[in-house]
């Protein structure tokens, strides 16, 4: 996880979040904040799959494929 380095609106709720205050995370392309609410409500994982970064790609293709 990687936090922001500059304030900007969260990408979840648009309110303002601080520098050093919430998560940054890069989707096709763009930069994205995260207020800290946000980022965990957006989060099916387990606290053992955050420290990957991959926000749980392994649950997601396992609940796709039905397993």
């Amino acid at each position: 996880m990687t936090t922001n380095k500059y304030k900007g609106l969260c990408h979840g709720c648009f309110k303002a979040v601080s520098a050093h205050q919430g998560y940054l995370e890069r989707i096709r392309g763009r930069w994205l904040v995260w207020c800290s609410d946000c980022y965990n409500r957006s989060d099916k994982s387990g606290a053992e799959d955050r420290a990957c970064g991959d926000r749980a790609y392994e649950d997601q293709c396992a609940e796709i494929c039905g397993r």
